[in-house]
């Protein structure tokens, strides 16, 4: 099945990810939609794309795209949608699904309602890194060197100040947790559950003109107890970016940058580096799997409630850091 998609919001995150995709030409024709007509034309023209469009909602309308990828503010998500839906059109939208609960429970919904799919662009839930190691945690006692898992530590620190719409509390929902950092607790998720208990401090601002926070470390206690530190932040006052996991368990541990094509396994044995495929941060098997869900007629597995789940960890740090308390975040039923 060859599926057609219309990349809407031509800006630079858009480019990214481009980059990694526009050869898969053997599945998809990409469309392009920008309010900026001549930047639409741009990226057709550079991504030889099969048309453009000035308009959202033309773009939606026409009868020649049957998918829509959305690179928009989060305040635009759930009118997104809606207009998806009403022209019967499948979404994949970039994290986060939502700035509430609410909007996104809308927002599924919505979609369910219409018949259409509807994916969370969540990119590090393809990456084989992550995928390699839960394998590695769930295998037979014999062949997992690091037996029960009993804390997650991630560190991901960057330089630069959020700009445009990102710096607007409002507009994003929240600061840069909201936005980058819930890669890494969909990480969290991912390996090891819905957390029981969340907690959040924010640390001095860096970027005033940052209406949210612009850097957060949180804590969270785990099914079967498991611990967990986020150290996220962008206001590093050092130029560089810096990702490191670790997963710790009763026999040893495993460490990764969750962007390469290594992990290494640490035990009172020894160290050993185990490889895996490089896979471009996931997106073509993000990408893969939405066209896939749509073949197949079934839930894709970044699903609207697996969005949900990242977001109300996100929302119970933020509330944790309002208050000063510890939170429950509750499961989200959509």
């Amino acid at each position: 099945m060859k599926l057609s998609i219309c990349i809407v919001g031509c800006g630079g995150y858009a480019r990214i990810v481009l980059d990694d995709i526009y050869d898969m030409k053997d599945k998809f024709d990409f469309y392009f939609a920008s309010r900026d007509v001549d930047k639409a034309r741009r990226y057709c023209q550079d991504y030889g794309g099969a048309g453009y469009f000035g308009d959202y909602e033309k773009a939606a309308a026409d009868p020649k795209v049957e998918s829509l990828y959305y690179f928009t503010p989060h305040d635009l998500h759930l009118d997104n949608v809606r207009q998806a839906a009403g022209h019967g059109k499948h979404v994949l939208m970039e994290k986060p699904i939502a700035r509430t609960v609410q909007e996104a429970s809308e927002m599924a919904g919505t979609a369910r309602e219409a018949g259409i799919k509807l994916m969370i662009a969540e990119n590090y839930r393809f990456l084989n890194t992550v995928d390699r190691a839960k394998e590695i945690m769930g295998a037979a006692d014999s062949d997992n060197p690091i037996g029960d898992l009993r804390m997650i530590e991630m560190v991901v620190e960057g330089h630069g100040s959020p700009g445009e719409w990102r710096a607007n509390l409002e507009r994003n929902g929240g600061g840069v947790f909201i936005d980058g950092g819930i890669h890494f607790v969909d990480i969290v998720l991912n390996i090891a559950g819905f957390p029981e208990i969340v907690h959040a401090i924010q640390p001095p601002q860096l970027y005033p003109a940052v209406e949210g926070e612009d850097g957060i470390l949180a804590t969270a206690t785990l099914p079967g107890g498991v611990a967990c530190v986020i150290n996220y932040s962008r206001s590093i006052p050092v130029e560089g970016q810096f990702q490191a996991i670790k997963l710790t368990g009763t026999r040893g541990r495993i460490a990764f940058d969750p962007r390469e094509s290594e992990f290494t396994i640490d035990t009172p044995g020894g160290s050993s580096v185990v490889q895996v495929p490089a896979v471009r941060r996931g997106v073509r098997g993000m990408v893969s799997e939405f066209r896939r869900s749509i073949e197949e007629d079934r839930e894709p597995v970044m699903s609207a409630h697996e969005g949900t789940k990242d977001l109300a960890f996100v929302l119970a740090a933020y509330e944790s850091m309002r208050t000063g308390e510890s939170v429950r975040p509750a499961l989200p039923a959509l």
